[in-house]
């Protein structure tokens, strides 16, 4: 660090160089991330509320308003009654909290999980001294029911289901595995991106098989406001059935404004808070239908062009996700992204991972799609 501070004008042209470097939503050439830019409103009220910790909540009681309302909203979304939560930074601490919880409460070390799940799984078990069971998929790249039943037992604490996989965007079959967990261990539900996505698909008309808190096993759920909920990052909510588990994780914290503190971060970054309130309120359960609508129009769009090229999805997508089976994964990423596009792969199966969010306009879909079909082309994909 230097001895005396810099001029703002230099500061703010480090600090504009630096974002320059940075890819941006705006431009429409991410299509390989789960998340977007938020709407004005939440940018706004993010600025608003940058002082607030409630990891402190006596001193943030108007924060503290407007997280119990967000979490009504949710568990109204989430088809459930009188359910326990906090927000928290991300599904990856939403994870970590509810399996710390199912331990505790449980007094079990075993976590099932199908190998598609996310990696915070694994990072979970390592923390909390758990042994992490995984199972197979079926093929639809679900977790296998089948499989489960003979894997759960004696010393499992826990078990994760996905509503919205990471590389495909697939719905674990959530309702059959909490028939098999009730009674027997904790189901937790990382619903991450599907669950500002599969609600609004059901008000649609589209089928979606049961996946929330009306699924009887149902224990937790996470879902991440800063991804398809059109929030600011950090942004995310973890809801339990239950609001007395988290008796399990408490720990005293004598010299801040609660008695006990439950969560994983002592400190909580709530302008997170304020943006998801915000978004929700702006947004509701039309304007993020539209948005789910035109996403999925974009999405249909790319995959029909593809498949008039011969280039197959690996499932037919549910939701805003794409994965495309190319003989070089790599070669085409790499083809893609020398014209400007920003794809990710997949491990299981190799393929090329498309995410249209709402930052992807129809143009933009038109344009990548045709682009996909010259690259594949071109390298014999």
């Amino acid at each position: 660090m230097q001895g005396r501070g810099v001029a703002a004008k230099r500061l703010w042209r480090e600090l504009h160089e630096a974002s320059e470097d940075d890819l941006h939503f705006r431009d429409s050439r991410i299509l390989g991330s789960m998340c977007t830019e938020p709407i004005p409103i939440a940018r706004r009220a993010h600025a608003m509320f940058l002082e607030a910790n409630l990891g402190n909540p006596g001193y943030y009681k108007g924060t503290w308003r407007l997280e119990r309302e967000t979490l009504r909203m949710l568990a109204d979304l989430l088809h459930g009654k009188n359910l326990g939560g906090f927000t928290v930074s991300g599904a990856t601490e939403g994870n970590i909290t509810a399996l710390w919880m199912a331990r505790n409460t449980t007094h079990r070390k075993e976590i099932v999980a199908s190998r598609t799940a996310h990696f915070s799984v694994r990072k979970a078990a390592d923390l909390l001294g758990m042994r992490l069971v995984e199972i197979p998929h079926d093929s639809e790249y679900r977790l296998d029911v089948d499989a489960l039943r003979k894997a759960v037992g004696r010393d499992t604490a826990a078990v994760v289901a996905v509503a919205g996989t990471t590389e495909l965007g697939v719905v674990d079959p959530i309702d059959a595995i909490g028939e098999t967990c009730l009674d027997r261990a904790f189901l937790h539900i990382d619903a991450a991106f599907g669950g500002f996505v599969l609600p609004f698909l059901e008000d649609s008309g589209v089928e979606v098989p049961p996946w929330d808190f009306r699924v009887a096993g149902v224990g937790s759920l996470v879902l991440d406001a800063h991804k398809m909920g059109m929030a600011t990052i950090p942004a995310s909510h973890l809801l339990v059935r239950e609001a007395k588990h988290f008796e399990k994780i408490a720990v005293e914290s004598p010299y801040l404004t609660s008695v006990y503190q439950t969560s994983l971060l002592g400190t909580r970054n709530s302008a997170g808070v304020a943006a998801a309130y915000a978004a929700m309120r702006s947004l509701g359960r039309e304007g993020y239908g539209n948005i789910v609508a035109r996403c999925m129009k974009n999405t249909r769009a790319i995959v029909a062009r593809a498949r008039e090229a011969g280039i197959e999805p690996v499932v037919e997508p549910l939701m805003n996700i794409a994965a495309f089976r190319v003989r070089d994964v790599e070669a085409v990423q790499r083809g893609l992204d020398a014209r400007g596009w920003k794809v990710s792969t997949s491990r299981n199966p190799p393929a090329l991972r498309v995410v249209v969010m709402p930052h992807v306009t129809a143009r933009a879909a038109a344009a990548f799609a045709g682009d996909l079909v010259a690259v594949c082309k071109k390298v014999g994909a």
